[in-house]
This record gives structure tokens, C-alpha cells and sequence, in this order.
């Protein structure tokens, strides 16, 4: 049983990663940085110079004649932007979350001064812009109003902003830069797929902007023409061979009708075999070399009865060619299909792929071949089960090659020309079909086809009457 492997990160979600990490790690030590070696010394130094200030305002204050003390109030709000209050006032005490930074480290600095424990800071009702601070003086206690523009640093706020902002930016960054560099890569793993499904499909180099992608696409190019060149001449061979030796095997089969009466009946059977098992290895290695076009339209078609009608044929013909064996091909529809199933696809390669996987059955099973279709998280799955010797393992995957055989299993007297699996893989490939070999339960061998890829991909069309 194959075990699921965890799909791994596209190389476009892993760019993005790395480099939104690391411009968000970078800017966070950035950020860090400078508020401890810049931006909290300066708050320091600031504040304490402002608790100077302010202490320095009221002993001055306590010395000044009474005359000229509403001159300095008025010089200390033009100058320094700090309101002074004579007049008791009630202080509302501040919430703990409203604390700014800057402002602790005033009232630290003010305590340090007055060598104080505890430094009065308040709301005024009167006055809700900014806070208070309330210093003892030799004629009482005088208040202190400095605004909130004046004590509005948060050097947290500005990291939390400034890491935001990076982050967006950074983001938005490592996406283009992502996308500028997986976009080639994408198009020629589209194009390598369209290649390996038979098709040339040559990529431009005007969208490329890096000259490594440049000199990839133009080596790919090359290849691909290198490779559908090679394609074509192989095709272009087996055809001229399989013409040429059309014609002596022609001339065979003439001669064997003008003079088999001359010729006993086994040996005249048995020559008759041998040429028709030619012409069947000469029309298979023609159509692997040629391989799945892709203009053989795509048609809507009932599963149940293709299936049906496929079997019933292919079991009279097995019947003729083979009067003594005892092979049967049934079909059996899993409950959840229904009477009908239509699904969208080539009908001629799939009856091809399917005429092999029976094919195979017959010829090196023993007993009936099921054909079962079933419906599997809404892809057509049909499965061919024969009860023949099995085929190991460690050869499921080789016998799809072409004119590998498994002498274990399959020799001589069988027949067989090795390449009915090797058609059926190279239609799938073609088609985005997926085919594998399985051991059935119980003896024998399980070919399981899925007509949309591999289980649970999605599905082309599928429709329940």
C-alpha cells in the first residue's frame, strides 16, 4: 500500500517566507536597537531635563517678589509650554495603561530631585488637555501643567507602527520578488509537462528578465527540438520499416493461401499465427512510436455500457482466437455509480487503454476477468482483476516498459509482444490519466485506471442519471 507523501512548500511560498522573515527579523533588531542605544537615552536625558525645570520653576517661584510672578507664569507657558497653578486642585489619578514611557521616567527623574518616594500625577477636570504634577514649595503646593504633545513620546507605539509598516512593505516585496522569479520557472514546468505528453512547446525569452533564465529557456528550447526531432525520426523509421516488411509479410500470406492445401493443417495454423502475430507487434510498435496525438476529440459517454460493450466484444474475440480457454469478462458497477455515469473523454484511446488491460488479463490470468467501476471521490476509478500468478512487486513499475516481459510468468506460449502495458502508460501520461498494478486479494493481479489522475484529483466532468 502506498503511503501519501506531505506535498512540500512551492518554491514561490518559500521565497515569500525567507525574505518576509528576514526583513521582519532585520527591522525588529533595527528597531530594537535603536530604542535602546538611541531613542530611550534621549527620552532619559530629556526628562530629566525637564524635572530640572520644573524644579528649578518652583523654587524660583518661592523667591520672585508677588508683583512679578504673573510675568513669569506667562514666560513659562510662551518659553516652555508649562502651565503653573497656585490654587488647589483635585487630581484624578491617571489609569495604569495611560502611564506613557516618558512620563515615568519624569516622575522618577522628579523623585530622584526632590528625594521624594512618590510624586502626585494627575487629571484636572478643568483642564483635560495634558497632565499635572503637584511639587511641594516653602508657600505650598504649586501644580504643573505640561501638555500631552509635550510628554506624547511612545517609543513602543512607533515600534509596533514602524514593524507593521515593514512588514506590509516587506511582504509586498518578497511577493514580487517571488513571483518575478517562479513565473519562468512555472512556464517551463508547464512546458516540460506539455513535452513529456508528446507536444513541442517552445518558450520566448522576451519575458524573461534575468540572463540565467534567458540561457535556461534557450537551452530548453534546443532540447525540445532536439528531442521532437529524435521523435519524429524514430517515427519515420518504425513506419518505413513497418511498410517494408508489410510487403514480405504480404507475400507470405498470399503464398500460404494460393499453396495451404499443400501443408498440414497444424503447420498452416501455426504459420497463420506467427503472421498475424507479426502484422499485431509491427501495428503496436508503430502506435508507441506515433504515441496519443491529442486530436481525437473529446466526447461525452455512459461508463456502464462502454464498459459493457467492451467486455462482451472482447470476450467473443478472446473466444474465437482462443476456443479452449475458459475466460469469461464480467462487469460489475459499484452501488454508488448508479445505472449511468457519462464523463467526457477521447473514446478511441480510452477503449485502447482499456482493450490492453483486458488483453493482458486474459492472456496471463487464469479464470474470469472483472472489470469494476467505481466512483471515488467523483473520479471514475475502473478496476481490471485477474486471477493469474501476480506479478512481484519490485516489477510492477518495469512491466510498463516497453518489451519487458516476466519470463516467471509469461513465456512464449502465452504470446505477448511486451508492448500493450507500455501503450496503455504512455496514453495515460498523455491523457493526465494515472494506471498502476496491484496485488488482489486472494491471487492474481488488480490494474487499477483513474480517468482524472491520481485519487481524489479533480475531475473533468462527471454526471449521475
Amino acid at each position: 500500500m502506498n503511503s501519501r507523501r506531505s506535498t512540500p512548500p512551492s518554491i514561490f511560498a518559500r521565497t515569500v517566507r525567507i525574505l518576509g522573515l528576514t526583513l521582519f527579523l532585520l527591522v525588529a533588531v533595527v528597531m530594537a536597537t535603536s530604542i535602546s542605544l538611541a531613542l530611550f537615552p534621549m527620552a532619559k536625558r530629556s526628562a530629566d531635563d525637564l524635572a530640572a525645570l520644573l524644579v528649578l520653576s518652583a523654587r524660583t517661584w518661592t523667591e520672585l517678589p508677588p508683583q512679578t510672578r504673573p510675568d513669569f507664569i506667562q514666560e513659562l507657558q510662551q518659553e516652555h509650554d508649562i502651565r503653573l497653578a497656585v490654587a488647589d486642585k483635585e487630581l484624578e489619578p491617571l489609569q495604569r495603561h495611560s502611564l506613557l514611557v516618558y512620563l515615568g521616567l519624569l516622575e522618577k527623574a522628579l523623585e530622584r530631585r526632590l528625594d521624594q518616594d512618590h510624586v502626585v500625577v494627575g487629571r484636572d477636570e478643568d483642564n483635560p488637555d495634558g497632565v499635572w504634577i503637584r511639587l511641594p514649595s516653602v508657600e505650598g503646593p504649586l501644580y504643573f501643567g505640561i501638555s500631552d504633545t509635550r510628554i506624547g513620546a511612545r517609543p513602543p507605539l512607533v515600534l509596533l507602527i514602524a514593524l507593521a509598516a515593514v512588514l506590509l512593505f516587506s511582504l509586498g516585496a518578497a511577493l514580487v520578488i517571488a513571483r518575478r522569479i517562479t513565473r519562468p520557472l512555472e512556464r517551463l514546468s508547464d512546458a516540460t509537462t506539455a513535452v513529456g505528453q508528446g507536444r513541442r512547446e517552445l518558450l520566448s525569452v522576451e519575458g524573461a528578465e534575468a540572463r540565467e533564465i534567458q540561457a535556461l529557456i534557450r537551452n530548453f528550447n534546443r532540447m525540445t527540438r532536439q528531442v521532437g526531432d529524435l521523435l519524429e525520426n524514430r517515427t519515420t523509421l518504425l513506419a518505413g520499416i513497418s511498410h517494408d516488411l508489410r510487403t514480405p509479410l504480404t507475400r507470405l500470406r498470399l503464398g500460404l493461401e494460393i499453396h495451404g492445401d499443400a501443408l498440414e493443417p497444424d503447420l498452416r495454423q501455426l504459420l497463420e499465427r506467427n503472421l498475424e502475430e507479426m502484422e499485431q507487434l509491427l501495428d503496436q510498435s508503430l502506435m508507441l512510436a506515433r504515441g496519443f496525438d491529442g486530436k481525437e476529440p473529446v466526447v461525452e459517454r455512459g461508463l456502464v455500457g462502454l464498459l459493457r460493450t467492451l467486455a462482451a466484444q472482447r470476450e467473443a474475440e478472446w473466444r474465437q482466437q482462443h476456443p479452449d480457454s475458459p475466460g469469461q469478462v464480467r462487469v460489475e458497477v459499484d452501488a454508488a455509480v448508479g445505472d449511468e455515469w457519462l464523463w467526457e473523454l477521447p473514446e478511441q484511446a480510452c477503449l485502447r487503454v482499456l482493450h490492453n488491460l483486458i488483453d493482458n488479463a486474459l492472456r496471463y490470468g487464469d479464470g474470469d476477468v472483472l472489470l469494476r467501476l467505481e466512483r471515488r471521490d467523483g473520479c471514475p476509478s475502473i478496476r481490471v482483476l485477474d486471477r493469474g500468478p501476480g506479478i512481484p512487486e519490485s516489477q510492477r513499475e518495469a512491466v510498463f516498459r516497453p518489451f519487458h516481459r516476466l519470463e516467471s510468468s509469461r513465456n512464449a506460449a502465452t504470446g505477448g509482444s511486451g508492448l500493450g502495458l507500455a501503450i496503455v502508460r504512455q496514453l495515460c501520461q498523455a491523457l493526465g490519466w494515472r494506471v498502476d498494478l496491484q496485488a488482489r486479494e486472494g491471487g492474481g493481479t488488480e490494474a487499477r485506471l483513474w480517468l482524472c489522475g491520481a485519487p481524489g484529483g479533480s475531475a473533468r466532468r462527471g454526471l449521475i442519471e
